[in-house]
C-alpha cells in the first residue's frame, strides 16, 4: 500500500486486478466472514470455507472493501456488512446497490472506478471502450507503458462488466450498444438511500462541515447527484422528502441552498431506515 507524502493512501490503479465483481460471490464472503466472531479472519481459512483459492478471495475481499463491506486487512464485516447481511444477504435490493456504487465510485482511491463515474461518463455519456482507456493517457507521467495498456484496460473491462452483465446492471445506469457505452435512463434511488449518499459525501469530502451545498451534490464530482446521476429538479424532489427525517433539514432561503445535517447518525443508519421502512 502506497502512502502520499501527506499520510494519505495513493489511488490505486487496480482495485480487482481482474476479477469481476460477482455479487453471488460477494454474498459468499460476506455470509462467511459475518458469522465469524475472531478479530481477524485468516485468508487461507476464509479461502477454504467458501471453496475459493487464496488469490481469488483476496482480490473479492479487496472489492468487498471498496464497497464498504469489509475491513482491509482484518476481513471482518463493516457495520454496514452486517447490515446488508441481515437485510439484504442476496444484494437483490435496488436501495443497496445504489449505495454500494455511490461507495465505490465516489472513492477517489479507486483511481479508474472514480474517474470513470464521476469524470469520463457524465462528460461524454456514450463511449467506446477504447475511448474510455485514452481518457487515462494522462498517466503516462506516473506509469510505464505495460501498465497504461495491460493495467488499466483490465480494470476498465471490471468496471464495465459491472455495469453491463453484474448486479450493477439493475440499476440501469450503463448499457451496451453496438460497442459502445451508454449512460441509461437509471432506476429511482430511494431518498433514504440518497441521505446515505449525502452523509457519506459529508464524512468523506466535507468532514468539517455540518452542511453540504445543493450546489456541490449537484456539481461536484464525487457528489451524490453526479455519482447518482441526478438532475436538479429530480435531486431536490428527493430532498424535499427526507425533511421529515431526524438530524436532517433543508436550508432555502436568502443565501443558504444546502442541506443541514445537524446530528452525527451514520450512513449506515440512514440505510437501516431505509431497509426498515420497507
Amino acid at each position: 500500500m502506497q502512502i502520499s507524502s501527506n499520510g494519505s493512501l495513493k489511488p490505486k490503479l487496480q482495485l480487482s486486478n481482474g476479477y469481476f465483481v460477482n455479487f453471488t460471490y460477494l454474498a459468499r464472503i460476506l455470509n462467511a466472514v459475518c458469522q465469524d466472531q475472531r478479530e481477524r479472519i485468516p485468508q487461507a481459512e476464509l479461502a477454504a470455507a467458501i471453496g475459493f483459492t487464496e488469490r481469488h478471495v483476496k482480490h473479492l475481499c479487496g472489492i468487498a472493501h471498496a464497497l464498504g463491506l469489509t475491513e482491509r486487512i482484518t476481513y471482518k464485516p463493516t457495520l454496514l456488512g452486517r447490515l446488508v447481511h441481515k437485510y439484504d444477504p442476496f444484494f437483490d435490493d435496488v436501495g443497496t446497490l445504489w449505495f454500494l456504487h455511490y461507495m465505490i465510485s465516489s472513492n477517489p482511491y479507486n483511481l479508474v472506478w472514480n474517474r470513470l463515474v464521476t469524470g469520463i461518463f457524465p462528460s461524454c455519456r456514450n463511449i467506446t471502450r477504447e475511448q474510455a482507456r485514452a481518457a487515462f493517457n494522462d498517466l503516462r507521467q506516473v506509469l510505464t507503458e505495460h501498465s497504461l495498456q495491460s493495467h488499466v484496460l483490465k480494470e476498465l473491462n471490471t468496471v464495465l462488466d459491472a455495469y453491463t452483465n453484474q448486479y450493477f446492471a439493475r440499476l440501469n445506469y450503463l448499457h451496451l450498444e453496438n460497442d459502445t457505452y451508454v449512460l441509461g435512463k437509471a432506476e429511482p434511488v430511494p431518498p433514504l438511500v440518497l441521505g446515505a449518499c449525502t452523509v457519506c459525501f459529508r464524512d468523506r469530502h466535507r468532514s468539517n462541515d455540518t452542511a453540504v451545498s445543493v450546489t456541490d451534490m449537484l456539481s461536484t464530482s464525487n457528489g451524490p447527484g453526479v455519482v447518482l446521476q441526478l438532475v436538479e429538479d429530480r435531486l431536490r424532489g428527493i430532498l424535499e422528502q427526507l425533511k421529515v427525517q431526524p438530524g436532517f433539514s433543508l436550508e432555502s432561503q436568502a443565501d443558504l441552498d444546502q442541506v443541514r445535517l445537524t446530528d452525527n447518525t451514520p450512513a449506515y443508519v440512514w440505510m437501516e431506515r431505509y431497509y426498515v421502512s420497507k
